[in-house]
């Protein structure tokens, strides 16, 4: 029964620290990332922090962070409610398939995945509202700006890699993520 609470426990402080960095990543994204664009192309904060997430936690916990990124973010955007997500909660499920043991070590893998997850995640989110009949660019200039898009959230996905594992190490101890 310790066990069991214990478990619970930490499970609740993973969602609060999820939770934290997420609720800070959307502030972010819809207070600076919006005046403060690199180029033409701006970061998407909240899904770095679900796809370093789903790198550390795997797949189930990814997606329940990769939704509600998406609920947050979706409460501060003005995109049709529950796109983002549902597009986050899938980013997260999938990417977190490999876990941590698919991208140790393999720094090309590790960005490969992001910025692939990113593309995939603009490419669905245009082709989704693009359905809902939102009036959007041409599906050419929507590639176009998704490139250097998937190129900046991989760099990016670097610290905010450091920055989850390192405080998710402080929180639950240095042996629960060691394998």
């Amino acid at each position: 029964m310790a066990l069991r609470s214990l478990l619970t426990f930490c499970h609740i402080v993973r969602f609060l620290t999820a939770f934290a960095f997420l609720t800070i990543a959307v502030a972010l994204q819809s207070v600076l990332a919006l005046r403060l664009p690199v180029g033409s192309v701006r970061p998407d904060l909240p899904l770095v922090i679900v796809l370093a997430w789903a790198m550390l936690r795997g797949s189930n916990e990814a997606a329940a962070v990769g939704f509600l990124a998406g609920v947050l973010l979706d409460s501060a955007s003005a995109t049709p409610f529950g796109v983002n997500a549902a597009l986050l909660g899938i980013a997260g499920f999938l990417t977190g398939l490999g876990e941590t043991n698919l991208y140790r070590g393999n720094v090309a893998f590790f960005l490969g995945t992001g910025a692939v997850a990113t593309a995939a995640y603009h490419l669905l989110e245009y082709l989704l509202l693009q359905a809902m009949g939102v009036g959007l660019p041409s599906f050419l200039s929507a590639v176009l700006a998704s490139v250097p898009a998937a190129v900046l959230n991989a760099l990016l996905l670097v610290p905010a890699f450091l920055l989850v594992r390192h405080t998710l190490r402080a929180l639950t101890g240095w042996r629960e993520l060691r394998i």
